[in-house]
């Protein structure tokens, strides 16, 4: 149970995720929130309340993780384990997952695609107090068509009626939002990562639904056709968006036109970038290289193809979330921070932006930023701290020294509570 408490740090992250507080403490209250954020010189009495001074750390917000699958797992024979474990087998794994990511600074994740009996018991346990992890939004399971992209883990769903159906099914059994997979995909070898899914009209009834229930809508897609579906179907959020062409003998079909309507329109989209620098590092320290699809092995983009394309939607001024599309190959639940990581390696942010990125932007794309993503009285007393500073190295971020999630430490001088 949360105590009042004190959190003291050489360097706190300020308000805005964009400069440093020197010698500061997060007060929080018997609630889990933050009270106050103050100099440390001027805490006064401080009676009644727990310090905890961790020193020379700099203190930050909970990472928020936009994309994850707690029950894959993130080693090469995941689409094995996917297609031949127990439900029961599967709990497990994502209790472990969910853990993990906790101890890493993750206070905050985003599950877009697991079968409902795992994620939504796994979540139900994680608020009763009866295992750890952090605050989980979840899709439950994602509606994909019969033989689709993730079809061993989703709901078939293949006419307007059916899709309907399924998006008032999974706000009953509880989901924070609808992920659909509006092309194939990499995973899944009966899918064609160039090819949609659905039709517009179809997201567009998916869509229409959602917000009629209160929730949003995001959506896979590597095609440009699916792309730009979710874009006239008013999709909330696009997964990936690599702009994969219909034709197989050509790597990319970028349409920039279609970008600046992501932009003008508000629509967010996760890029997945950091799953591709985790891959690189694995690939260079002598992982072998994962099957590449069927669907791109023709045409496959170059990394430089990804980024410059990245670049220039952003450049549009495109709002990209962070997600690191946990549970895929190398992808593991402790890599989060390998999102700023590539934001800042790949795409050109600066380590603060990087920073924002990875808590307050990414939030305020999932809809929570009234209660998490920065430090400021009233929020999750949610916190994470690292040994370095990551506005100097934003690699610094990969490796948590404490970690409080609403007012309770999970970790502290890098040794696990829970």
């Amino acid at each position: 149970m949360p105590e009042p408490a004190i959190f003291k740090a050489s360097r706190v992250a300020n308000p805005n995720n964009d400069g440093w507080l020197s010698d500061h403490a997060v007060i929080t209250d018997e609630a889990g929130r933050i009270e106050a954020v103050l100099p440390s010189a001027n805490l006064g009495d401080t009676s009644g309340k727990r310090t905890h001074d961790l020193g020379d750390v700099s203190l930050l917000p909970g990472l928020v993780e936009a994309h994850s699958h707690l029950h894959v797992s993130p080693d090469f024979d995941g689409f094995a384990n996917i297609t031949t474990e127990t439900d029961d087998r599967m709990v497990m794994r994502a209790v472990g997952a969910a853990r993990k990511a906790l101890l890493s600074g993750v206070t905050t994740m985003r599950d877009i695609g697991s079968r409902n009996q795992v994620a939504f018991p796994v979540r139900d346990a994680i608020e009763a107090g009866v295992i750890p992890g952090p605050r989980l939004l979840l899709a439950g399971t994602p509606i994909t068509t019969t033989a689709g992209h993730c079809w061993m883990f989703g709901t078939e769903a293949d006419t307007l009626e059916d899709v309907v159906k399924a998006v008032r099914n999974q706000v009953k059994l509880g989901a924070n939002v609808i992920k659909i997979m509006a092309s194939g995909g990499n995973f899944t070898p009966t899918s064609n990562p160039r090819m949609t899914q659905y039709p517009a009209e179809t997201l567009r009834a998916a869509v229409v639904e959602a917000e009629r229930l209160g929730i949003y809508v995001v959506a896979h897609s590597h095609a440009t056709a699916g792309i730009r579906n979710c874009i006239d179907a008013g999709i909330h959020q696009i997964i990936h968006c690599r702009w994969l062409s219909s034709d197989p003998t050509v790597a990319m079909d970028y349409d920039p036109e279609d970008a600046s309507r992501l932009a003008d329109e508000g629509r967010w989209v996760d890029p997945t970038i950091g799953l591709s620098v985790l891959g690189a590092e694995a690939r260079a320290a002598g992982a072998p290289q994962r099957q590449i699809h069927w669907g791109v092995a023709a045409a496959r983009p170059s990394p430089e193809q990804t980024i410059e394309v990245l670049q220039d939607m952003r450049a549009r001024g495109v709002r990209y979330t962070t997600g690191l599309d946990m549970g895929m190959a190398f992808a593991d639940y402790d890599k989060s921070a390998y999102n700023a990581i590539s934001f800042v390696e790949s795409l050109g942010y600066t380590p603060w932006e990087a920073v924002s990125a990875s808590t307050s932007v990414t939030a305020e794309a999932l809809r929570v930023d009234k209660n998490a993503g920065s430090l400021q009285p009233g929020k999750f007393a949610d916190l994470m701290s690292v040994a370095g500073d990551p506005s100097k190295d934003i690699r610094a971020l990969a490796m948590s020294a404490d970690v409080v999630k609403g007012g309770v430490p999970v970790k502290l001088d890098g040794m696990a509570l829970i």
